[in-house]
C-alpha cells in the first residue's frame, strides 16, 4: 500500500456469543477450549448480507468481512494495513479507505478457526497462530506469516507447536518475544494457562500464567510507558480479573486497587499517543441482563474505567492501527436480518461511531 493511505471510516465486529460464559461453573468451563472451536464452526454457517442499522451513517457500496467467531486482527505497519482472518478462512485487508478481500493462494493460506495475530518486528511480518479442525478429527495448530500479499506457513513440527485451546497473543519488545497464552481445560476441571514464546523462528514452552484461573478467557498486551507485557486472566468465580506482568521467563501477579470485570472475551490494545493499554471487556449492565463493552485504562499501577461502547449484547473486536484505534461490532443481533458491521473510533476519552458497512456475501 502507498505511504499516503488513510485509515477507513469503517469496520469489523462480531455478535455477542461469549458473554454467557461468565457465569458458568468450573466443571463446565474446563471443557470450553474444545467448545470454542466447535462453536466457531457453527457461527461460520450463520450470517447473511445486510441492511444497515437505522439512522447509522453508511459508506455507499461498502462491504465488510463476515467476522464469524473471534477473528484474528493485527496491524501491518510496513504496508499500512489491518489484516483480518475470519473463521471461513478469508483474509481481508483494511487500508486506503476500503476493505479488500485479499484472496491469497489457497494452498498456503490459513483455514481459519480461533486464531490470533500480532505484528512481529523481528520477522517484519504479521504472525498468525491458528487452530484448524479437519472434519471430525482433533484440531491441529499452525503458524503463518503475512508479507503483505500472501501467507507462508512456518514451524511445521507438531512437537514444537502449542496445543489447541483459547488463545491470546502479543509481542514483547522488552524481551524480543512473541508471547502466546493457551488456556486449556484439564480432566480435573481446572484451567491451565500455558505460556509459549516465538523466538528465533520456533515456539518454546515457558511457565504457566495462573494456577487459579476460573475460565479460559485471557488477554495480553504491551504497555509502552512502563515497558511491560501484561496479561489478564479470570478469577473470583469469573467476576474479576487478575493482572500479571511478564519478565521474559515468568509471570508476577500485580495488585491494582480496581479489578475490571472478567468476561468470555477480553481484548488489550494500545491507546494511540500514550501507548497505554486499554482493556475492552463485556460486563452486565445495571438492572438487567444486557451486556455492555466496558473500557478500562491501565495507568501504570491501576485500572481506571473509561467510557463504554454504545451497543449492548455485542462483542467488540479492537485493533490499534498507527495513530488510530478502532473497535468493530457486527449488528444487528436478529439472525433473521441481514448483518452489517459498525465501526467505532477512540477519541481519547470516548468511542465515536463512524460508519457501518454491509457484510460481504462472498464467503
Amino acid at each position: 500500500m502507498a505511504e499516503q493511505d488513510e485509515w477507513l471510516p469503517f469496520d469489523e465486529a462480531a455478535p455477542g456469543l461469549l458473554q454467557q460464559l461468565r457465569g458458568h461453573r468450573p466443571v463446565w468451563v474446563s471443557l470450553l477450549a474444545v467448545a470454542l472451536i466447535a462453536l466457531a464452526l457453527v457461527v461460520v454457517a450463520l450470517g447473511r448480507t445486510s441492511k444497515n442499522p437505522s439512522g447509522a451513517p453508511t459508506a455507499s457500496g461498502a462491504v465488510a468481512p463476515f467476522l464469524g467467531f473471534d477473528p484474528a486482527l493485527a496491524y501491518d505497519p510496513n504496508h499500512r494495513q489491518v489484516v483480518l482472518v475470519n473463521n471461513p478462512g478469508q483474509t481481508w485487508l483494511w487500508a486506503n479507505q476500503a476493505w479488500t478481500w485479499a484472496q491469497p493462494a489457497a494452498a498456503s493460506s490459513p483455514k481459519g478457526c480461533c486464531g490470533v495475530a500480532a505484528w512481529d518486528p523481528d520477522l517484519g511480518r504479521v504472525l498468525l497462530f491458528d487452530a484448524e479442525p479437519p472434519g471430525d478429527a482433533p484440531p491441529f495448530t499452525f503458524t503463518y506469516a503475512w508479507d503483505g500479499a500472501s501467507w507462508t506457513q512456518l514451524e511445521t513440527m507438531a512437537e514444537y507447536q502449542p496445543p489447541p485451546g483459547a488463545f491470546s497473543m502479543a509481542y514483547d519488545p522488552a524481551h524480543h518475544q512473541m508471547v502466546l497464552l493457551v488456556a486449556l481445560g484439564t480432566p480435573s476441571g481446572t484451567i491451565e494457562i500455558e505460556t509459549w514464546i516465538y523466538q528465533e523462528r520456533r515456539w518454546r514452552r515457558r511457565s504457566n500464567l495462573d494456577s487459579s484461573a476460573f475460565s479460559v478467557s485471557t488477554a495480553v498486551g504491551f504497555d509502552a510507558p512502563s515497558h511491560s507485557l501484561l496479561a489478564l486472566s479470570s478469577i473470583d468465580a469469573g467476576l474479576n480479573t487478575q493482572t500479571s506482568r511478564w519478565d521474559g521467563t515468568g509471570w508476577h501477579p500485580l495488585t491494582p486497587a480496581h479489578l475490571p470485570p472478567s468476561s468470555g472475551h477480553m481484548t488489550l490494545v494500545n491507546e494511540p499517543g500514550s501507548g497505554r493499554l486499554l482493556l475492552l471487556t463485556e460486563a452486565y449492565a445495571p438492572f438487567g441482563n444486557a451486556t455492555v463493552t466496558e473500557t478500562w485504562l491501565w495507568n501504570g499501577h491501576d485500572w481506571i474505567e473509561r467510557a463504554p461502547l454504545a451497543q449492548n449484547n455485542v462483542i467488540s473486536y479492537a485493533v490499534s492501527a498507527g495513530r488510530d484505534l478502532w473497535a468493530f461490532q457486527e449488528v444487528p443481533l436478529d439472525a433473521r436480518t441481514a448483518r452489517s458491521v459498525a465501526v467505532f473510533k477512540w477519541s481519547g476519552s470516548s468511542w465515536d461511531q463512524v460508519a457501518v458497512a454491509r457484510v460481504s456475501p462472498r464467503r
